[in-house]
């Protein structure tokens, strides 16, 4: 999809519109000197990223739950699920260098999320609706991160590549869930792995 597509499949307003283009502009730029997302990804980021990230919002219904982004990197999904209307939106990463350019991007579009400096199991505080997170770590560390700030209603929703098969296999190991594979919009072989009712063996 390219960026008019986008804005359709999402019904975007010409404000948000306006705020994912200057995001869009502040990660193009903050990358020239700090890599927050691959070079090659760039050419086409209104499908690679946000229409990427943007898709989880067709899973999570509710504009006021809590949603804990884990491993935030450049704020992919946070700030642009913090744009179109998430009010409750924790975006957490251990390298100061991307959590202080989110914070720069989250205070000049007066967004309503928050931005935490910290490795994610450092992190304190209420148990979270919603668990997102892309790119970040094989299933099982997604797991095991995920107990610390849930409860038994907590969905956990991880973008994931070709490999979510092996992932799942390996994960069922030490773990119990159920979980629901939805296609990706923006990538072949990607998918949206959806996870409940998930403890440790």
């Amino acid at each position: 999809m390219n960026k008019e597509d986008v804005i359709l499949y999402f019904n975007l307003s010409k404000n948000q519109v306006e705020k994912i283009e200057f995001f869009i502009s502040q990660i193009i730029n903050y990358n020239k000197h700090t890599n927050l997302v691959g070079k090659s990804t760039i050419e086409n980021i209104w499908e690679r990223h946000v229409l990427d990230c943007l898709q989880l919002s067709k899973h999570i219904n509710e504009k006021k739950l809590k949603i804990f982004d884990i491993g935030t990197g450049a704020g992919l999904p946070g700030v642009l699920l913090s744009i179109i209307g998430y009010k409750n939106v924790l975006m957490v990463d251990s390298v100061k260098k991307k959590t202080d350019f989110i914070k720069g991007v989250v205070k000049e579009l007066t967004l309503s999320a928050r931005v935490q400096n910290k490795r994610i199991e450092k992190v304190k505080g209420v148990k979270q609706d919603i668990i997102v997170s892309r790119a970040l770590a094989p299933l099982s560390k997604l797991l095991t991160y995920a107990l610390l700030h849930s409860e038994k209603n907590t969905t956990l929703l991880f973008l994931k590549g070709r490999s979510v098969n092996n992932e799942i296999e390996i994960a069922m190991k030490n773990f119990d869930f159920d979980f629901k594979k939805f296609e990706s919009v923006s990538s072949g072989d990607g998918c949206i792995l959806q996870i409940n009712n998930f403890i440790k063996k």
